[in-house]
């Protein structure tokens, strides 16, 4: 707008969420997050909030820098699963979602589409895949965490296709991005799956998809190009043990949890001991292996001895 006696007044100013509806027909989902030098016409209006040096504040929020897991759910086993409305991800997308989990394998998100077009993400030796197909053939980034991510710790997601088709996977603090030609657009249909599949839909997931079962653990802060979903209360149908909050392994692996040099794998409901590797066997490596080949070793050797005896040595 142009002219003499225009100006732009600002009445008070919303962080964080919308209360005021009436200029906007969609109201976005509140953030979650964290802000930092929010500056508005040279002001830093957090600041003047925190200090009191402003007429009015109200605060709702917490200062300070901490790691935010909204809405978690726990998945406690790997049949569990639940299905939400379709993925709108036709021109671009942006994904966000935290996982803690002790099982290298697990299916986190599915959802197909018209002709070939799907999305899937999953856990894979411990990393993270992004699986997808927008009409040109199945691609997959592969994450490049330090690390496998099956650590019983939070970890952070962040997926996002943009208009020129940049594909980007961000773990943690680590990004990879792919440029893909060809076709732009993501044409989603049907329920959008988390944490896994009926049983029989795993033998018909597109070749690069690995997964053959569901992911046992938590999920929170679902983000799903701007929508936030409540896990279970917005699920249109779900299967198996699913629960709020998270709630980790009672029983952790200890440096005795498993005897004779066993190795403690840890699992979500306790742990179990891999005792391959020694001559011992049981739920700790407890039990002794005895064999037929160290039995007949064991006979022959007292066969041997026995025929010496019978033998006495003399001397000249």
């Amino acid at each position: 707008m142009v002219g003499d006696h225009t100006r732009l007044e600002f009445h008070n100013i919303e962080t964080g969420i919308m209360t005021e509806k009436r200029y906007i027909s969609v109201v976005p989902s509140s953030f979650i997050g964290h802000l930092q030098s929010l500056m508005f016409n040279g002001l830093l209006y957090i600041d003047l909030c925190k200090n009191g040096d402003i007429d009015y504040c109200e605060l709702k929020a917490r200062f300070g820098l901490r790691n935010i897991i909204a809405d978690p759910v726990t998945f406690k086993t790997k049949s569990s699963y639940l299905s939400l409305a379709t993925l709108q991800a036709y021109t671009s997308m942006h994904l966000f979602f935290q996982f803690k989990t002790t099982s290298p394998d697990g299916f986190i998100l599915f959802n197909s589409g018209d002709g070939n077009d799907f999305i899937a993400v999953e856990l894979v030796k411990g990393y993270i895949h992004y699986v997808f197909d927008l009409g040109n053939g199945p691609n997959v980034i592969k994450g490049n965490s330090d690390r496998p991510l099956n650590d019983n710790q939070w970890h952070n997601v962040v997926i996002t296709r943009d208009n020129s088709n940049t594909h980007s996977l961000k773990v943690d603090t680590k990004v990879v991005t792919q440029v893909i030609n060809g076709a732009k657009n993501l044409d989603l249909k049907g329920d959008l799956y988390m944490a896994g599949l009926a049983q029989g839909m795993y033998s018909n997931l597109p070749k690069l998809v690995a997964s053959r079962d569901g992911f046992q653990g938590c999920l929170a802060s679902v983000d799903l190009n701007g929508r936030l979903p409540d896990l279970i209360n917005d699920a249109l149908h779900r299967s198996g043990q699913i629960e709020r909050g998270c709630e980790g392994p009672s029983t952790t692996c200890q440096e005795d949890s498993c005897a004779n040099q066993g190795v403690c794998m840890q699992q979500w409901e306790g742990f179990t001991c891999d005792c391959s590797m020694t001559s011992y066997s049981g739920n700790q490596c407890n039990d002794r292996k005895y064999n037929n080949l160290s039995y007949w070793n064991f006979l022959f050797i007292c066969v041997q001895l026995s025929v010496v005896a019978l033998f006495p040595i003399f001397s000249q």
